[in-house]
């Protein structure tokens, strides 16, 4: 039987009341995360106790008890286990004592590299999967491998070096025909970068660091692939297995080539991973934004994975109060009800259409407090139901296309280095140009299925003859937009080359008007109005607004029925053009009910 897309709750907390009005909705999935550490804010990650107690010492009564709980109300309950590879507090102390890395925390790729974590850590998750195979195997749907700053293979360490990481690097350097190097590059060469104000790095002056920085995210990339096959070994065929990886469209400063997410590729071709996960994206989220993914969502389809999206978005009853001396003061709930449906439901909207699947966070408990809230979720759950399908992709013309080995020129510990921001840049305007669209990898272009009319090129700063017969070939006749400092190496020389099409090296001149200019040259189809945020399906549209007022769409095929489905109310027949009105905030969503054949004007 074919199974739909995740729809899951996720909390820190217990949470055993909302947990149980989830389940009243039909929301039978619930994530359960027996962590043994505590958070970015010192605070423990779980209110149940630790499992992991010292070097194969395990709790599992400590294990057992969420799903117990769960399934004493939800006796048909499906699980998304989160497996906790960060170090305990005990196994940190320890390998502090012997002068070695230990924080995987703190970072992630040091530990990575250290034989007795691996070792230790190993048999962690390899008796945690025997034991929750033999208790919960026909409950458990996928294993989601957690480690690193927040969970997430997110590494803080500005890349530290350490006596295991140098053996790992001379190793990776033989492998890769560069020369041997004695040490590390220090921060003074990590952080070296000649051009662009200090922004860019020189292909050859700082070659070691680049060369550097790329072992760091592969390592960060091969220690998931390796943890995934341990998983794999103890799951059944049809138990998937998730991570928290490839950030690329939200990291900024001390974080986009720092942070080890750049290893991105190697996931996405690994036969063990099914499915990665970001939360939606915070720099759009506010209401009237378009919110985004984290990740290269066309890039994982293309690799026969799929997405879950996080809703981890703040509603107007959101407890940030965490402890009675410390309350979360730095994000911006939004301000009541309707904004929060509204928000909700442009989340919803965006997975929906996107054929992947998502888990509403209620991350340190009160956010779906509010019983309009719940109610609008119920009623979301009814339409996933119906028409959640996970061959669904928007109808979209236009894409970005990352290029990793680029990014590694840029200088992320520049404080203020505007070319950290250029992916977050990206993915604002695209939200708001009127038509939908895809983020790719320079890998995937011999393998589109469907070649864009036009494509966005963010900080291609090497352009060698490779990299252009690629483009020539997989894009012919795709009209380009290159954003930011690009062409600026063939991997020697540091000059501007000459670019086919249109070049902005100033971020700020890419505007939604530009690039809804440039799509209508190309012949993109644009389904929608400036400023609107809206995706697009053969069957369906969605479209979201801050404000009230009357704004008019465009299909590409006439409707013989246009019904907007959170309402229930037929909008227009017979048409390929239809106005509504909305009611801001609010989502719309249209189901647009095709013509028999026949009928066609």
């Amino acid at each position: 039987m074919k199974r739909l897309p995740f729809f899951a709750y996720r909390s820190f907390r217990k949470e055993l009341e909302t947990r149980k009005r989830f389940a009243e909705l039909g929301i039978r999935q619930f994530c359960v995360f027996p962590a043994n550490t505590v958070n970015a804010l010192g605070q423990p990650y779980s209110e149940y106790p630790p499992v992991w107690l010292g070097d194969r010492c395990y709790d599992f009564d400590a294990f057992d008890r969420p799903f117990d709980e769960i399934l004493s109300f939800c006796p048909d309950a499906e699980f998304l286990l989160m497996a906790d590879l960060n170090s305990p507090p005990w196994l940190v102390r320890k390998l502090q004592c012997l002068r070695q890395i230990g924080d995987s925390f703190s970072d992630v790729s040091g530990t990575l590299c250290n034989p007795f974590w691996n070792e230790t850590t190993t048999h962690y998750l390899e008796s945690l999967l025997d034991h929750a195979q033999s208790k919960y195997a026909d409950h458990i749907r996928c294993v989601i491998l957690a480690c690193g700053a927040t969970d997430e293979w997110m590494d803080y360490s500005l890349g530290a070096e350490s006596e295991d990481k140098l053996r790992h690097f001379r190793e990776w350097l033989r492998r890769n025909g560069r020369p041997d190097q004695e040490s590390i590059p220090d921060i003074s060469r990590r952080c070296h970068a000649p051009h662009n104000g200090g922004a860019l790095r020189d292909p050859a002056e700082d070659r070691t660091a680049i060369d550097y920085w790329k072992f760091h995210s592969e390592l960060v990339a091969d220690g998931i692939c390796k943890f995934a096959a341990t998983a794999r070994r103890h799951l059944r065929a049809d138990q998937e297995i998730g991570v928290f990886y490839g950030y690329l469209m939200e990291l900024g400063e001390k974080s986009l080539v720092s942070c080890g997410h750049l290893g991105y590729e190697r996931t996405f071709r690994s036969k063990e991973i099914d499915f990665f996960i970001s939360p939606g994206d915070y720099c759009d989220r506010a209401i009237g934004g378009g919110g985004g993914f984290q990740s290269l969502n066309g890039s994982i389809r293309l690799n026969g994975k799929h997405f879950l999206h996080e809703l981890d978005h703040h509603t107007h009853t959101a407890n940030l109060q965490l402890t009675p001396h410390l309350r979360v003061t730095w994000w911006n709930p939004w301000p009541n009800a309707k904004a929060d449906i509204a928000g909700l439901r442009r989340e919803f909207c965006r997975t929906l259409l996107h054929g992947a699947s998502l888990w509403w966070f209620d991350m340190w408990g009160g956010y779906y407090s509010d019983p309009q809230v719940l109610r609008a979720i119920g009623e979301m759950k009814k339409l996933w139901d119906r028409l959640a399908d996970s061959s669904l992709q928007p109808d979209a013309e236009v894409a970005m296309i990352a290029d990793p080995e680029s990014v590694l020129y840029c200088n992320d510990l520049l404080k203020g280095n505007p070319l950290c921001h250029i992916f977050q840049t990206c993915q604002r305007v695209c939200n708001r140009f009127g038509a939908p669209y895809v983020l790719y990898d320079r890998s995937d272009l011999p393998n589109l299925r469907r070649i864009p009319k036009l494509a966005i090129l963010p900080l291609w700063v090497e352009l060698d003859d490779a990299r252009r017969e690629l483009l020539e070939r997989a894009l012919p006749g795709t009209r380009l937009i290159w954003l930011g400092p690009c062409g600026l190496t063939n991997g020697q020389n540091w000059k501007q080359q000459s670019l086919p099409g249109l070049h902005l090296p100033e971020i700020s001149d890419f505007t939604p008007e530009l690039l809804r200019r440039e799509a209508e040259a190309a012949g993109v189809h644009l389904y929608g109005e400036l400023h609107l945020p809206l995706w697009a399906t053969e069957h369906l549209l969605s479209c979201h607004s801050a404000e009230s007022g009357t704004r008019h769409f465009h299909l590409k095929r006439r409707a013989a029925q246009i019904v907007e489905l959170f309402s229930g109310r037929t909008v227009a027949e017979r048409t390929a053009d239809f106005d509504y009105t909305f009611d801001g905030p609010e989502t719309a969503l249209f189901e647009l009910i095709p013509e028999a054949p026949g009928q066609e004007a």
